[in-house]
């Protein structure tokens, strides 16, 4: 039965290319180009790398690289699924990894009982009567002592917002709108208020990047080794596409905010864009 990756090889024979020549066209390793062509898709350095390098082959030698995809993707076993169904933690994106968190944290409730033995019945009864007694109390000093009080500090408060409010129209905003799991090129992050994308990459650790100017489907503009300790600034009047080995060993800092790349322990594409 022949196997739809079949097709590359015949395209790649047909346009009389080697695999040597497709590996200098694509800088894909020979030993991932022909684990590709025998649909070995288990000897790729992983599920993005696999996705990248079955669409870049594909597309230099004219093999249309959707079908292909989908092919591997039907042949691969998801991370979710070899995790008995669970997604890991470091697959998501801070927006989901922030849901889960919240779905699964449990609060431990308390009791406290009052010791009947402290008290003689009563007493006990005596000193209900005497609490109850004193919350309208409390309540009409607060009232009448408090109001012109909060009044003043609502008031302060009010201003304060308001001030910071307008402070805020020309900060600086940067917004996760698309996760990974929903745009085969990343997590799609939004930039408010700033005339051009500024992206920095500060290695804490050995890495490498892929870095596209105007978009993930564009031309690769600079692909680099970055060594611990290194940093590279990308800037861009609409869109900066980042592609990092190693996120969890970079801070990734996106017109002076931060993005947590903390627990991406696998190589990620990031889309950094103007919002229009």
């Amino acid at each position: 039965m022949s196997n739809p990756t079949d097709q590359l090889r015949e395209a790649r024979e047909r346009a009389g290319l080697s695999l040597e020549d497709v590996q200098q066209r694509t800088k894909i390793q020979v030993q991932y180009l022909e684990a590709i062509e025998k649909g070995e898709f288990e000897r790729l350095p992983g599920s993005f790398y696999a996705r990248a390098f079955i669409r870049s082959y594909a597309e230099h030698v004219g093999v249309e690289p959707l079908p292909l995809v989908k092919f591997y993707e039907q042949e691969t076993p998801t991370e979710a699924e070899e995790n008995g169904g669970e997604q890991s933690l470091s697959s998501l994106s801070r927006r989901q990894r922030y849901a889960r968190k919240s779905r699964h944290k449990q609060f431990k409730g308390f009791s406290f009982s009052f010791p009947r033995s402290i008290l003689p019945k009563g007493y006990a009864w005596l000193l209900l009567v005497l609490f109850i007694l004193l919350i309208p109390a409390v309540i009409y000093v607060f009232k009448v002592y408090g109001d012109d009080g909060g009044k003043e500090e609502a008031q302060g408060q009010v201003s304060a917002e308001a001030a910071q409010q307008e402070e805020d129209g020309d900060e600086v905003v940067v917004e996760l709108v698309q996760p990974a799991e929903t745009y085969e090129y990343g997590d799609v992050f939004e930039i408010s208020n700033a005339e051009q994308a500024e992206v920095t990459l500060e290695a804490k650790g050995d890495t490498r990047f892929r870095y596209r100017a105007g978009g993930p489907k564009e031309e690769v503009t600079e692909e680099a080794d970055l060594a611990k300790g290194q940093s590279k600034t990308f800037t861009h009047s609409s869109w900066v596409s980042i592609f990092i080995q190693n996120p969890d060993q970079v801070e990734l800092t996106v017109n002076g905010h931060v993005i947590d790349t903390t627990e991406a322990t696998e190589a990620q594409a990031y889309q950094l864009k103007i919002k229009k």
